[in-house]
Protein backbone atom coordinates (compact mmCIF):
# COMPACT_ATOMS: atom_id res chain seq x y z
CA UNK A 1 0.00 0.00 0.00
CA UNK A 2 2.72 2.35 0.42
CA UNK A 3 3.31 2.07 -3.35
CA UNK A 4 0.01 3.29 -3.76
CA UNK A 5 0.26 6.51 -1.26
CA UNK A 6 3.29 7.68 -3.00
CA UNK A 7 1.85 7.03 -6.92
CA UNK A 8 -0.82 9.20 -5.42
CA UNK A 9 1.64 11.81 -4.62
CA UNK A 10 3.07 11.78 -7.59
CA UNK A 11 -0.33 11.62 -9.50
CA UNK A 12 -1.78 14.56 -7.03
CA UNK A 13 0.98 16.73 -6.48
CA UNK A 14 0.64 19.03 -9.04
CA UNK A 15 -2.95 19.89 -7.43
CA UNK A 16 -3.29 21.86 -3.81
CA UNK A 17 -5.80 20.39 -1.82
CA UNK A 18 -7.46 23.57 -0.87
CA UNK A 19 -7.83 24.29 -4.62
CA UNK A 20 -10.16 20.94 -5.29
CA UNK A 21 -13.87 21.24 -4.44
CA UNK A 22 -14.53 17.67 -5.45
CA UNK A 23 -12.78 15.27 -7.29
CA UNK A 24 -14.59 14.73 -10.86
CA UNK A 25 -16.19 11.15 -11.65
CA UNK A 26 -12.45 10.10 -12.72
CA UNK A 27 -9.27 11.62 -14.41
CA UNK A 28 -8.74 10.73 -18.05
CA UNK A 29 -5.45 8.50 -18.24
CA UNK A 30 -4.08 11.56 -20.65
CA UNK A 31 -4.62 14.16 -18.22
CA UNK A 32 -3.31 12.01 -15.27
CA UNK A 33 -0.07 11.19 -17.30
CA UNK A 34 0.24 14.71 -18.10
CA UNK A 35 0.70 15.70 -14.51
CA UNK A 36 2.08 12.79 -13.90
CA UNK A 37 4.68 14.59 -16.02
CA UNK A 38 4.27 17.44 -14.17
CA UNK A 39 4.84 16.31 -10.41
CA UNK A 40 7.12 13.06 -10.77
CA UNK A 41 10.53 15.11 -11.23
CA UNK A 42 9.77 17.05 -8.21
CA UNK A 43 8.25 14.52 -6.22
CA UNK A 44 11.81 12.75 -6.95
CA UNK A 45 13.19 16.36 -5.18
CA UNK A 46 11.52 16.36 -2.64
CA UNK A 47 11.68 12.57 -1.57
CA UNK A 48 15.99 12.94 -1.60
CA UNK A 49 15.11 15.96 0.81
CA UNK A 50 12.89 14.76 2.86
CA UNK A 51 14.60 11.13 3.17
CA UNK A 52 18.00 12.73 2.96
CA UNK A 53 19.22 13.29 6.75
CA UNK A 54 17.25 9.39 7.87
CA UNK A 55 19.31 7.68 5.01
CA UNK A 56 22.66 6.44 5.16
CA UNK A 57 25.11 8.21 2.62
CA UNK A 58 25.15 5.49 0.51
CA UNK A 59 21.58 5.36 -0.35
CA UNK A 60 20.15 6.10 -3.88
CA UNK A 61 18.07 9.36 -3.36
CA UNK A 62 21.24 10.71 -1.40
CA UNK A 63 23.62 9.61 -4.16
CA UNK A 64 21.26 9.82 -7.04
CA UNK A 65 17.96 11.53 -6.39
CA UNK A 66 18.76 15.00 -7.92
CA UNK A 67 19.90 13.52 -11.00
CA UNK A 68 17.32 11.28 -11.26
CA UNK A 69 14.90 13.83 -11.08
CA UNK A 70 16.91 16.10 -13.59
CA UNK A 71 16.34 13.01 -16.02
CA UNK A 72 12.79 12.44 -15.58
CA UNK A 73 12.75 16.59 -16.39
CA UNK A 74 14.88 16.24 -20.01
CA UNK A 75 13.12 13.02 -20.73
CA UNK A 76 9.56 14.25 -20.24
CA UNK A 77 9.63 18.33 -20.80
CA UNK A 78 6.55 19.47 -19.16
CA UNK A 79 3.99 22.02 -21.76
CA UNK A 80 3.17 23.90 -19.54
CA UNK A 81 -0.34 24.75 -21.43
CA UNK A 82 -1.01 21.17 -21.27
CA UNK A 83 0.04 20.99 -17.56
CA UNK A 84 -2.38 23.41 -16.44
CA UNK A 85 -5.25 21.47 -18.71
CA UNK A 86 -4.43 18.36 -16.74
CA UNK A 87 -4.49 20.12 -13.68
CA UNK A 88 -8.14 21.64 -14.18
CA UNK A 89 -9.82 18.68 -15.53
CA UNK A 90 -7.91 16.92 -12.02
CA UNK A 91 -9.34 19.77 -9.80
CA UNK A 92 -12.37 20.44 -11.96
CA UNK A 93 -11.71 23.70 -11.84
CA UNK A 94 -10.96 26.95 -14.19
CA UNK A 95 -7.43 28.19 -13.56
CA UNK A 96 -7.13 30.61 -16.64
CA UNK A 97 -7.50 33.81 -14.51
CA UNK A 98 -5.39 32.10 -11.39
CA UNK A 99 -1.79 32.73 -12.61
CA UNK A 100 0.07 32.08 -15.57
CA UNK A 101 1.67 28.93 -17.10
CA UNK A 102 4.93 29.44 -15.13
CA UNK A 103 3.55 30.44 -12.36
CA UNK A 104 1.28 26.88 -12.22
CA UNK A 105 3.95 25.38 -12.84
CA UNK A 106 5.99 26.61 -9.88
CA UNK A 107 3.08 26.46 -7.45
CA UNK A 108 2.69 22.89 -8.36
CA UNK A 109 6.62 22.46 -7.39
CA UNK A 110 5.83 24.03 -3.92
CA UNK A 111 2.95 21.87 -3.40
CA UNK A 112 4.82 18.59 -3.90
CA UNK A 113 7.39 19.42 -1.40
CA UNK A 114 5.16 20.60 0.94
CA UNK A 115 3.12 17.61 0.85
CA UNK A 116 5.84 15.34 0.75
CA UNK A 117 7.52 16.90 3.84
CA UNK A 118 3.80 17.00 5.52
CA UNK A 119 2.94 13.24 4.49
CA UNK A 120 5.77 11.22 4.49
CA UNK A 121 7.65 9.66 7.77
CA UNK A 122 11.06 9.37 7.63
CA UNK A 123 10.59 5.76 9.02
CA UNK A 124 9.25 5.19 5.18
CA UNK A 125 12.56 6.46 3.89
CA UNK A 126 14.23 3.02 3.51
CA UNK A 127 11.38 1.41 1.92
CA UNK A 128 10.62 4.74 -0.50
CA UNK A 129 14.59 4.53 -0.69
CA UNK A 130 14.82 0.81 -2.15
CA UNK A 131 11.41 1.39 -4.44
CA UNK A 132 12.75 4.35 -6.29
CA UNK A 133 16.70 2.72 -6.90
CA UNK A 134 14.50 -0.22 -8.55
CA UNK A 135 11.99 2.15 -10.67
CA UNK A 136 14.95 4.50 -11.49
CA UNK A 137 16.11 2.40 -14.60
CA UNK A 138 12.90 3.25 -15.52
CA UNK A 139 12.18 6.05 -18.58
CA UNK A 140 10.11 9.05 -17.33
CA UNK A 141 7.67 8.06 -19.68
CA UNK A 142 7.22 4.37 -18.13
CA UNK A 143 7.49 5.44 -14.77
CA UNK A 144 4.24 7.26 -15.50
CA UNK A 145 2.43 4.23 -16.89
CA UNK A 146 3.60 2.43 -13.61
CA UNK A 147 2.36 5.21 -11.39
CA UNK A 148 -0.86 5.37 -13.98
CA UNK A 149 -1.17 1.81 -13.81
CA UNK A 150 -0.87 1.74 -9.88
CA UNK A 151 -3.19 4.27 -9.67
CA UNK A 152 -5.81 2.39 -11.42
CA UNK A 153 -5.51 -0.72 -9.20
CA UNK A 154 -5.55 1.27 -6.21
CA UNK A 155 -8.85 2.84 -7.18
CA UNK A 156 -10.22 6.25 -5.17
CA UNK A 157 -10.53 4.14 -1.84
CA UNK A 158 -6.36 4.63 -1.70
CA UNK A 159 -6.22 7.59 -4.16
CA UNK A 160 -8.08 10.12 -1.96
CA UNK A 161 -11.14 10.01 -4.05
CA UNK A 162 -9.42 9.84 -7.43
CA UNK A 163 -10.06 7.39 -10.07
CA UNK A 164 -8.55 6.90 -13.69
CA UNK A 165 -11.41 7.11 -16.03
CA UNK A 166 -11.40 3.59 -18.25
CA UNK A 167 -11.89 3.60 -22.11
CA UNK A 168 -15.41 4.72 -22.96
CA UNK A 169 -15.86 6.40 -20.06
CA UNK A 170 -17.51 10.19 -19.76
CA UNK A 171 -16.06 12.45 -17.05
CA UNK A 172 -18.69 14.07 -14.83
CA UNK A 173 -19.37 17.82 -16.11
CA UNK A 174 -20.03 20.29 -13.04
Amino acid sequence: MRFFSIAGFCALAAVGQAAIAAPPACIRPADARAVLGVALPDAIDALAKRCGPALPADSYLRTEGAALADRYRREAPVDPARARKAIEAVTGRDLSDFASDDTVLMLADQFVGHAIKERVATRDCDSIDGMVALAAPMRADAMAEAILLALEIAGPEQTGGYAICQPGAEVAKR
